[in-house]
């Protein structure tokens, strides 16, 4: 229990600070919290004792790399009612192509990635996914992403399930937005 928590610590502190000591013009650091939801099939539940796994904070940073390409992690928690499977983390690490519109002020993206779970028993699954980042000022944004997380576990505990969230997105260096055509003056 104690290793969990310093665990989370310690990635919560690179999160933030990661960001702040590579700042450059160059580079295009996000950061965001959101909520999280792992949702199974009502099959699933039976076997597994849950459907839905609330998470929240989950918190990202994320690292635009060349084209439309970027990187991401996330690190979320969740508490599951029942005693007996009382904890549920998840690391995330996933490449995103936005289809070159990251200057956009909409940024749909599909996404590829891995996933680690720790509930029960620890699992990996394989992430499909996809999103959007509207954003609504030069440096704060909303995401929505939803992914599949495929897992090839065989045991009762780990299935492949939905993984959806929606949150708040920081972007360290403010961005240009792309005027509205009701916001020019013609």
């Amino acid at each position: 229990m104690i290793l969990n928590k310093n665990f989370l610590l310690t990635i919560f502190v690179l999160i933030f600070t990661i960001p702040f000591l590579a700042q450059s013009k160059e580079s295009k650091w996000t950061a965001g919290v959101s909520y999280a939801l792992a949702k199974y099939t009502p099959e699933q539940s039976k076997l597994m004792g849950y459907q839905f796994v609330h998470q929240f904070p989950r918190l990202d940073v994320s690292r635009h790399l060349v084209g439309g390409f970027s990187l991401n992690a996330a690190v979320a928690a969740g508490q599951i009612i029942d005693p007996q499977l009382n904890k549920y983390l998840t690391l995330d690490a996933t490449v995103r192509y936005d289809f070159n519109r990251s200057d956009d002020n909409a940024v749909p993206y599909l996404l590829l990635g891995v996933s680690s779970i720790n509930a029960l028993i620890s699992s990996s699954t394989l992430n499909f996914g996809a999103g959007n980042t509207l954003w609504f000022s030069q440096q704060y944004g909303v995401n929505f992403q939803a992914m599949l997380r495929y897992s090839s576990d065989k045991t009762y505990l780990q299935k492949s399930h939905k993984y959806f969230s929606v949150g708040i997105v920081y972007s360290f260096i403010p961005r240009a937005l792309v005027p509205r055509i009701w916001g020019r003056n013609n």
